[in-house]
């Protein structure tokens, strides 16, 4: 009898990939709407504009940004059989990476300062902003760890241009990653 050998049909890494992207959204969409409507219409909510939001999230925000050009470049340079330029790239959204967790660390501890304030003053965001948080920090690790063990592997010549699906899922990832936080920065400013 002889044993057939099974192949996993082209695409299906990105349709999964696809799909737990799609989940991840709707928590965090779920999760963001929450806010917005308690934040909205919540008894003794404070005025727009009320809650000030730490300065450095703005630096954040540039660093995520340029991470998902950076892990973009480096996709295109595995492509590409561009080692040296595809292992700097990933090294530039790694450092950057670490960057953007160096710097919304303090920052949404501040911010979270600032909702326990408001926890005193009878306006009950603090458990729903700590939760979005909370969920974003994971989101966040998420793709840190995976993207360092990429990073490490690529370092030992583990990807070329016919190997290197996990360098496309990190990308996804990165990209949904920046997407996220872009979206709830934006809506916090909005609603401070």
């Amino acid at each position: 009898m002889a044993t057939e050998e099974y192949r996993t049909p082209a695409g299906t890494g990105k349709f999964g990939m696809l799909l737990m992207l799609a989940a991840l959204a709707m928590l965090f969409v779920s999760g963001l709407l929450a806010y917005v409507i308690i934040r909205l219409t919540g008894r003794n909510a404070p005025p727009v504009g009320a809650i000030a939001l730490p300065g450095t999230l703005w630096l954040s925000t540039v660093l995520i940004l340029v991470s998902s050009v950076t892990v973009q470049h480096a996709l295109a340079c595995v492509r590409n059989e561009k080692q040296t330029h595809f292992r700097l790239s990933l090294s530039a959204t790694l450092g950057l990476a670490l960057g953007f967790v160096a710097v919304q660390v303090p920052s949404l501890l501040r911010l979270l300062a600032e909702h326990e304030r408001l926890r005193h003053e009878n306006m009950h965001l603090y458990g729903l902003i700590f939760m979005l948080i909370l969920l974003h920090a994971l989101h966040v690790v998420g793709g840190v760890v995976p993207l360092t063990v990429t990073w490490a592997r690529a370092l030992r010549g583990g990807y070329d241009h016919e190997r290197f699906a996990a360098v496309t899922y990190i990308s996804m990832y990165w990209h949904f990653l920046d997407a996220v936080w872009v979206t709830m920065f934006v809506v916090m400013l909005l609603l401070a």
